[in-house]
């Protein structure tokens, strides 16, 4: 008895040929598909940073004057519009006058900086005040590996923060 493996029908033939075909243009696509995701993905990759405030404000004198904590979050740093939140919580050293304030609405103006290591954002924010939110209020973000510091303009918001970054740490 004799096989010949080599003869196949017309039908045979026809649906090995779509098949390689199809699979051809498959295993293409997928090429071209995760070359494309791959390179978008590096170039948008939204990195979000988190952490906390802790930082004592001083007077004139540069005697403590506040105690800032909090917790914030920066996400998007790599992209156009980055977000950013945070919550301070304010007291005076001997335990009086606590509030807070919330930070959001971050619009940054230009592009972000990169500077012996630490990402510089421009822009604008909200922070809550006791008479109601002030709105554009200018906000310099200046972030590494390790630390946080957020600059708010003394102008518009009456020296609140005083003339002084208020700092903290990266957690994540």
């Amino acid at each position: 008895m004799k096989f010949n493996i080599l003869r196949i029908s017309k039908n045979q033939s026809t649906l090995i040929v779509s098949t390689t075909i199809f699979l051809t243009l498959l295993l293409a696509t997928t090429v071209v598909l995760t070359n494309n995701f791959d390179t978008s993905y590096a170039q948008q990759q939204n990195t979000t940073k988190t952490g906390t405030f802790n930082y004592t404000q001083t007077d004139a004198s540069g005697n403590p004057d506040w105690i800032n904590t909090g917790n914030w979050s920066l996400a998007g740093i790599d992209s156009e519009s980055p977000t950013f939140e945070a919550v301070i919580s304010m007291v005076k050293p001997n335990g009086s006058a606590a509030h807070e304030h919330e930070v959001s609405d971050l619009a940054v103006s230009g592009q972000p900086s990169n500077e012996n290591g630490s990402i510089i954002i421009e822009g604008t924010t909200t922070i809550t005040m006791r008479e109601g939110p002030v709105t554009e209020e200018p906000t310099i973000i200046t972030l590494n590996e390790t630390t946080i510091s957020v600059y708010f303009d003394p102008e518009k918001i009456d020296d609140h923060f005083g003339n002084q970054s208020i700092t903290g740490s990266v957690i994540q």
